[in-house]
């Protein structure tokens, strides 16, 4: 892959702004921080988005040949919904400043519930305080100390 360009998925778009250090594994929490870092530092960096596995998914011990195998499709299903909301499509490319402007534009901290109804990581309110964050102005945390 290019690493000018990171793929990431239609409803990573949201969560990043929830990434508080949480996640399946060390190696994900790792990598996603990282990812969350370069979104943070590089706002023109080129985003790939994705309905389906991404450059988050890569790190993550769900991830298998045929998807993922701890939500399988629903999270197709629900990458699909955010991508709708936000007005794009699988394979679109855009700077992660006008991706992130989608998602101020479009989604509020209470429409989480219905994009993201089933997820383990919205019962903390991490992502609705982050996508609250986003709608008030403030910069991507990064972390958990950030």
């Amino acid at each position: 892959m290019d690493r000018d360009v990171i793929e990431l998925s239609a409803h990573h778009a949201l969560c990043v702004h929830g990434f508080r250090g949480m996640g399946y594994s060390e190696g994900f929490v790792a990598s996603l921080a990282g990812i969350v870092a370069r979104l943070r530092d590089e706002p023109g960096i080129r985003v790939r988005v994705r309905v389906g596995s991404d450059a988050v998914c890569r790190a993550c011990p769900s991830l298998s040949v045929g998807g993922c195998m701890r939500y399988g499709q629903s999270v197709v299903r629900q990458d699909a919904r955010v991508a709708h909301v936000l007005g794009v499509g699988s394979g679109d490319e855009m700077a992660w400043d006008d991706l992130r402007a989608r998602v101020r534009g479009n989604v509020a901290p209470g429409d989480l519930s219905d994009l993201c109804g089933g997820c383990p990581w919205l019962p903390h309110g991490v992502c609705a305080e982050g996508i609250a964050e986003l709608r008030e102005g403030k910069p991507l945390r990064g972390g958990p100390d950030v």
